[in-house]
């Protein structure tokens, strides 16, 4: 009969043996996850209703990604950007992911630089048209920490660890894009009175294809210029057109930001003073992305025809971006005014009635005249 006593040395030796056995089998699953290879390469794609410019201009602006970035916690991540806004800085605790911006390939691609735990992984952009939209490619390349390893086998490869959120970050950007594209109103309010304002401006010119993302790049230059010479501006940023042609593929215009008092600029500025007088013009209104800018202009054009205004072709053509980013992040919140030159009828001449003999006119009151 074996005694108590030998049953629980046989009992430890038992334990001794399974703590052992786990302990070798922990060893060498840490030098399986250690010696796995850290270099990493995976790409994700997702086919966005929407076009290549409007996604390109979504993805390469820092100040949208927390709408979609799968790494970002709106309740505790907080946001850094750079002044010239090329670097994002993600805090999370203390743990940081930082997000620089390499270089734009004209709306065809992104390179970017994702730096965490002190490693660095590439990351770029691609976008191709399709019928539908745009195919939105991201690739990832980098070398994984340990951390990153041992979630990786657990999950069956970096393809499915890392790639997931890839995807995650891709079907948001597909769900916010096609619902905020989408949902947009044009309001024509008619014939109205455009206040005259001052305004600093920048002169450019570029093609029609590149208007709106030249115009995204130099509103917040001009804002900041402002800003850093102590110019007190009131009221959003406008453009003002000196022509727009369909044929040749180019448009003039200058970005121009009201402001309180004349400004007068130093000499080889490209920021110049102006001012803008009072005038008639048919109002239009677009609630929603600018993608559908094109369209309201279409609409106030085709008011002016059925109403049989003229236009005043040497008049000032306004588009005002009332509210839009980065102070408004949704697109469908967006309010942009437009404002289209109408040449108004001039009152008739009265000629003066003279009824003494000192001539005194008499003055007769004009004809209201109806719009």
């Amino acid at each position: 009969m074996i005694n108590i006593n030998e049953k629980s040395f046989f009992l430890m030796k038992i334990l001794k043996y399974i703590f052992l056995l786990l302990l070798l089998c922990g060893i060498a699953g840490f030098v399986f996850i250690a010696t796995q290879p850290g270099e990493y390469t995976i790409t994700k794609s997702k086919e966005i209703s929407a076009s290549k410019d409007v996604v390109f201009n979504y993805v390469k602006d820092f100040n949208n990604w927390n709408l979609w970035n799968s790494n970002i916690d709106s309740t505790s991540s907080k946001e850094l950007f750079s002044e010239d806004s090329k670097i994002y800085t993600i805090s999370n605790g203390n743990e940081s992911i930082i997000y620089e911006t390499l270089k734009l390939y004209d709306s065809d691609s992104i390179a970017q630089k994702l730096t965490q735990d002190n490693l660095t992984h590439n990351l770029v952009w691609k976008f191709t048209s399709t019928k539908e939209g745009t195919l939105l490619t991201c690739e990832m390349k980098g070398t994984m920490t340990l951390k990153q390893k041992v979630f990786s086998v657990l999950q069956g490869g970096a393809q499915n660890y890392l790639g997931d959120d890839i995807q995650k970050s891709l079907k948001n950007i597909d769900k916010y894009l096609t619902s905020q594209l989408n949902k947009f109103n044009i309001k024509i309010f008619g014939l109205v009175t455009k206040e005259g304002t001052l305004f600093i401006k920048q002169i450019d010119s570029s093609s029609i294809k590149n208007f709106s993302s030249i115009s995204r790049i130099k509103i917040p230059e001009l804002i900041k210029f402002a800003k850093e010479n102590s110019i007190n501006y009131t009221e959003a940023p406008f453009v003002l057109f000196d022509h727009w042609n369909t044929t040749n593929n180019n448009t003039k215009f200058s970005i121009c930001l009201p402001v309180k008092e004349e400004i007068i600029t130093s000499e080889g500025s490209d920021v110049l003073g102006g001012e803008l007088f009072e005038y008639r013009a048919v109002k239009v209104t677009l609630t929603g992305d600018h993608s559908h800018i094109r369209k309201a202009w279409e609409e106030g054009f085709k008011y002016i025809e059925r109403n049989k205004l003229s236009i005043d072709l040497n008049g000032s053509y306004v588009e005002a971006y009332k509210v839009s980013s980065p102070n408004e992040k949704e697109p469908s919140k967006w309010i942009t005014d437009i404002y289209i030159p109408i040449k108004v009828a001039a009152a008739p001449k009265i000629k003066p009635v003279f009824t003494n003999s000192v001539n005194e006119p008499i003055t007769e009151t004009a004809p209201t005249l109806t719009e």
